[in-house]
């Protein structure tokens, strides 16, 4: 009798739980609606980070540039060569979409993402359709800064943790951070080799290695 409960219980609660999931999902991937924003809260919890969704899942932008992170290390008098830590990672995660590697390779790429004022804002994207000169387009307002600044330091510290795996742990005195920008062929080219296309980098300054274990105390991304 008392198993047969737990089973009916369990039960219960599978169903209760799917019924949320399924409704909060309904409600997150509505249009904006009187009762989307009153309960956006409880929505957003549910949701995000690991559910979250749009109707760029349908309906994706083509992959117009593809980014990649370089990093090199200073230890004494001594500097590495250009290392790409993150591409076996994606590599692995194209063989066996089951690994974590996948959200591994998120953080770097959502870092170079907002470094480069790359942003999902739908907003920004419609307004600069209209008035290209606003400070919003160029990266020029508070939002657009601060998000930079938050790519900036993500990439800091990734840079110093890939600098444990390059030289050892604590044994770089400095990081540098390269982004290359790597334009495809138009679609009309298609059928042109993969490298084809333009290239460009982007190298950020030199900076202090950071250990994994350091915080910024509550002041911030500021190290």
């Amino acid at each position: 009798m008392a198993k047969g409960m737990v089973a009916w219980a369990t039960v219960a609660v599978a169903i209760g739980l799917s019924t949320l999931y399924v409704a909060s999902t309904f409600l997150y991937l509505s249009p904006p609606n009187p009762l989307t924003y009153q309960l956006w809260p409880v929505i957003a919890r549910i949701q995000q980070p690991l559910f979250a969704q749009n109707w760029h899942l349908f309906a994706p932008n083509p992959v117009r540039t593809n980014l990649v992170l370089t990093v090199r290390c200073r230890v004494g008098e001594n500097v590495t060569s250009w290392h790409d830590p993150f591409t076996p990672l994606l590599a692995r995660h194209h063989q066996n979409r089951i690994t974590p590697m996948g959200r591994v390779i998120r953080i770097p790429q959502n870092a170079m993402y907002l470094f480069l004022s790359r942003t999902a804002d739908e907003w920004r994207h419609l307004l600069c359709r209209r008035v290209r000169d606003h400070p919003a387009c160029r990266g020029g307002d508070p939002s657009a800064r601060r998000q930079r600044e938050l790519g900036r330091f993500v990439l800091h510290r990734i840079t110093s943790a890939a600098c444990d795996g390059l030289v050892g742990p604590g044994r770089a005195s400095q990081v540098q951070a390269r982004i290359l920008i790597h334009e495809p062929p138009p679609w009309s080219r298609r059928l042109m080799p993969s490298e084809a296309g333009s290239t460009r980098f982007i190298e950020l300054p030199w900076l202090a290695y950071v250990p994994w274990r350091s915080s910024s105390g509550g002041k911030g991304w500021t190290l």
